[in-house]
Formats: structure tokens, C-alpha cells, sequence
């Protein structure tokens, strides 16, 4: 290689990207455990790649999809990540299977399973629900109830003693007999070679393979009382989605629907097991999601600049896609994908909800219902201050002696003259001691007027009295009398 040829293929090997090849497949499984196979059954996944596989939204199917539950969840071992070269053994029940299998190392994660005694279809599904791998068996293989497990080898499947999250074995095992029934048997082989023809055959018949899947979606959390769109999908073995398929749901709280997209909500708090059956001809699938529905923990505020808060409590990110703001019959719809993160408070303003709001507006749901929220806080209203005014101090003089005041208080007398109140002269009075301060209230502006009133009325009050006393139909009281 000349010199010129080698810096071109560093260069190569430089900036040309590596690709790390990374698939997981079944490596082994028990599908019949010798007596009873409650929570014993279990599917070995082995990463033949160069690179960590995170199996955090696969799935397993064995008729129906499953999703695998990230340890420690329900007693979980390990990492949900496998290593390149690495095992993962899904069971049914993580903390039954473990402790039937005292000492098991590695990483078991728990999920449903239900694999078929006398034959099925083992399926892997990845993140994107493109299969990864698949296998089909049947009890002619061995392994059916007789402590053997079925052991990838090559490109075949041989029965053997489990070997759990370890390297498969080599060879099928045998039957365990005694040396004369060996020889016996072998004696039997050879002297009654012909027998063989008119030995009883199988009239097992090996389950079709599945023509369509289901997909519910994911394992979710949503809130009492809301709405929450479910949807639908069914695709074939290549993973193209399959139409003219009808779609039948079972939410687990005694209601169903029907369709490919559907709205529900729950009524009261608790987990659900909601089932997608899909059915085309003759073709049948299912699976199941788990829902947990959880009380709102928010809280929802007016504001006095006109906004609104809705503060995220739950401990986790909140969709509120579709929920309204409403108010005497007017509302604000929230646009799709609205999202409040955990621990965050959302305030819209009045301009953008477009109405003015108060303490009659509230949080609805997507369905109009009013949200049922843990805590409903409304913005403290600010108390207006009542207006106070100083008495009014008139001061009367003599005609005689216009410098001399003579009286300081008056006791008014009644009077029936109609004409009083149309002859008030100016009045020297001294100032107020205090303002309203109701005009600062926006949204108590009437106070206001009615302290301006209010002012108005004492003042004419006092220039009425010093008229009346400047015409002497009044009794004037002097205190310097004495």
C-alpha cells in the first residue's frame, strides 16, 4: 500500500461513521414447566449486537402485547438496558419466579405472560412496534411439561435443562432411565425395526400463525373525570397497517366502545386494565394497557389583572389538551399538546383567553364537566377603604361685630320650609381628614361614586345648617357665656 493510499483510508476510517449493530433476539423460553407453570414460565432475550439495547418500551407477545415493566418494578432484578452479549429473562410474576429460583442472577423483568402449552407464537416487538424477533413452537419439539426448556442453537431449537440468563446448551437432553431400560429399548430398536411404521402418530395440528396484531399504545396516567383519547392500531407480520379491522375496547370499569379512536374517562381514582380486541375475518388479536387514574392535583386561580393560573401539583407533566376556560357561557379551549410540567404554574392572560373573568370562572374539562381539582384558589379581593370625613367646623359672626365669632355649636332646630335648601350660602369649612381610596379598586368603582356622594351630602348638610343659623331660626348656644 503506498503512502498516498494509507492516508486516504485513514481519513476514511476517521470521518466515515460507525454503525453499532445492535439485535436483540429469543434465545430460550419455557413454555410448559414440569407440574404446575404458574409463574414459571419465562422468555431469555440475548443481545447478539455490539451495543446497550434500552428495552424500556418493547414488548412481548404471546397473542396479545404485553409491556415490559423497568426494574425493580413488581420485584424486578437489573438493568432494563442489556448489555451487548448480555441476557434478560421476562416472567410473569419477578418476585415469584425469584423466589422458586433462589440465587438467580441477572436481569428479570417482570411482564405478563400466558404462552401456550401445546404450541404458539413468541413475539418481540421494539420501541417503533416492528418485530425483532419471533418464534413458533409446538409440544412435538419437546419441552412440553417435562423440566426442559426450548434452547436456541444455531439455527434450530433444542429441549435442555434451563440455563437461565446463561449460554444455551449444546445438546437436547435425554430422558432420564436405568441401564436395563437402555438396553432394553435399544434391543426393542433393532429386533423390532418395522415396528416403528405402526407406532400412533400425532394428530397435534400446530397453531396458525397470527395474521394481525393490536396496539393500544403505552401504559398511562390520566386524570378522574377527563377525557383521554384512545387509539387503535393493527398491522400485519410486515408491520403495514391493516384496514377494514374492527376495533373493540373494554376499559376495565364496566364501559366498552367501539372504534379505531376513542374519548373515555374514568370515574373514580384506581388502575385499569383496559383491553384492545381487534378482529378482521377470521383473524383475531388483542392487548392490554394498564391505566391509572389519579385525582387532579392542581390548583386554579383568578387573578386581579384578569389572568388565570393553573398551578401542576401532581408530580408529573400534566396534558390539558383540550380543556376550557369558562364563563358564563363563554370559554377558552386549550390547543392540542398543552402541557404543564411537573411542579409549574401556567398563567394566561386576559387578552388571549379573550372575556374578562372573575370568580365565577372555572377549569373545565375537554367534555365541559367542571374539573374536579384538588384545591380551587381564588385571588384575594382587595378590601376598599371606607371613606372618613373630618367634621365640618362653622364659625357664625354678629352682624354687629362681624370679627366676633359667637357661637361654636348649634343645635338644630326642624323646619318645614321648602325653600331652605334653595337659599345655601358659601360655607368656610375646614378641610377633610380623609379621602376614599375606592377609586384604587377597579372592580369596586361604585364605592367610589357613592363616597363622592356621600362628601356631597355632608357638605351640603353643613351650608344648610349655617344658613339656617344665619337667619336666626336656630337657637344659638354661646359657651363663653359662662
Amino acid at each position: 500500500m503506498t503512502r498516498t493510499s494509507l492516508r486516504l483510508f485513514v481519513l476514511l476510517a476517521i470521518f466515515i461513521p460507525h454503525f453499532a449493530y445492535a439485535q436483540v433476539i429469543i434465545s430460550e423460553f419455557l413454555f410448559d414447566a414440569a407440574g404446575t407453570d404458574v409463574d414459571q414460565e419465562f422468555v431469555e432475550l440475548y443481545n447478539t449486537g455490539e451495543s446497550a439495547v434500552d428495552l424500556t418500551k418493547w414488548k412481548i407477545n404471546d397473542g396479545s402485547n404485553h409491556t415490559l415493566n423497568v426494574p425493580p418494578k413488581n420485584g424486578g432484578t437489573g438493568s432494563i438496558s442489556v448489555p451487548a452479549g448480555g441476557y434478560a429473562l421476562l416472567v410473569d410474576n419477578a418476585t415469584d419466579f425469584l423466589a422458586s429460583h433462589p440465587g438467580l442472577g441477572g436481569t428479570v423483568i417482570d411482564t405478563v405472560l400466558s404462552l401456550g402449552n401445546t404450541g404458539g407464537t413468541i413475539m418481540l416487538l421494539d420501541e417503533s412496534g416492528v418485530s425483532a424477533d419471533s418464534v413458533t413452537y409446538t409440544k412435538d419439539q419437546g419441552a412440553g411439561g417435562d423440566g426442559n426448556s426450548l434452547q436456541r442453537s444455531g439455527a434450530s431449537w433444542l429441549a435442555a435443562a434451563p440455563t437461565m440468563n446463561a449460554t444455551n446448551a449444546t445438546s437436547a437432553a435425554l430422558p432420564a432411565t436405568s441401564s436395563e431400560e437402555s438396553q432394553a429399548a435399544t434391543s426393542s430398536s433393532t429386533t423390532n425395526s418395522n415396528t416403528s411404521a405402526n407406532s400412533q402418530v400425532s394428530s397435534y395440528v400446530s397453531p396458525p400463525s397470527p395474521e394481525v396484531f393490536a396496539d393500544g399504545g403505552a401504559d398511562r396516567t390520566v386524570i378522574v373525570g377527563a377525557d383521554t383519547e384512545f387509539r387503535g392500531r393493527a398491522y400485519n407480520k410486515k408491520q403495514d397497517v391493516v384496514d377494514n379491522v374492527r376495533f373493540n375496547w373494554n376499559f376495565g370499569d364496566g364501559a366498552t366502545a367501539e372504534g379505531a379512536s376513542v374519548l373515555h374517562h374514568f370515574d373514580y381514582p384506581g388502575k385499569y386494565a383496559v383491553i384492545l380486541t381487534i378482529a378482521q375475518n377470521l383473524s383475531a388479536a388483542s392487548d392490554r394497557i394498564i391505566v391509572t387514574a389519579e385525582p387532579a392535583k392542581m390548583n386554579f386561580s383568578v387573578n386581579p389583572d384578569g389572568s388565570v393560573s393553573i398551578e401542576n401539583n401532581a408530580g408529573r407533566d400534566i396534558d390539558i389538551s383540550r380543556w376550557i376556560i369558562g364563563s358564563f357561557g363563554r370559554s377558552f379551549v386549550f390547543p392540542d399538546d398543552t402541557v404543564i410540567l411537573a411542579g409549574q404554574t401556567m398563567r394566561v392572560g386576559n387578552a388571549r383567553i379573550g372575556f374578562t373573568v372573575g370568580p365565577q370562572t372555572e377549569l373545565q374539562y375537554p367534555n365541559g364537566v367542571r374539573a374536579e381539582i384538588s384545591a380551587v384558589q381564588q385571588a384575594p379581593v382587595v378590601q376598599p377603604v371606607v371613606p372618613e370625613f373630618a367634621p365640618v367646623k362653622v364659625s357664625v359672626t354678629s352682624e354687629s361685630n362681624p370679627s366676633e365669632p359667637i357661637a361654636r355649636n348649634f343645635v338644630p332646630e326642624t323646619s318645614d320650609s321648602a325653600t331652605d335648601t334653595e337659599e345655601i350660602s358659601e360655607v368656610s369649612a375646614g378641610p377633610v381628614s380623609q379621602t376614599a381610596a375606592a377609586g384604587s379598586v377597579s372592580d369596586n368603582s361604585y364605592l367610589w361614586w357613592l363616597g363622592a356622594f356621600s362628601l356631597a351630602l355632608a357638605a351640603s348638610g353643613a351650608a344648610f345648617a349655617v344658613k339656617r343659623v344665619s337667619r336666626g331660626e336656630w337657637t344659638i348656644i354661646d359657651d363663653t357665656a359662662e
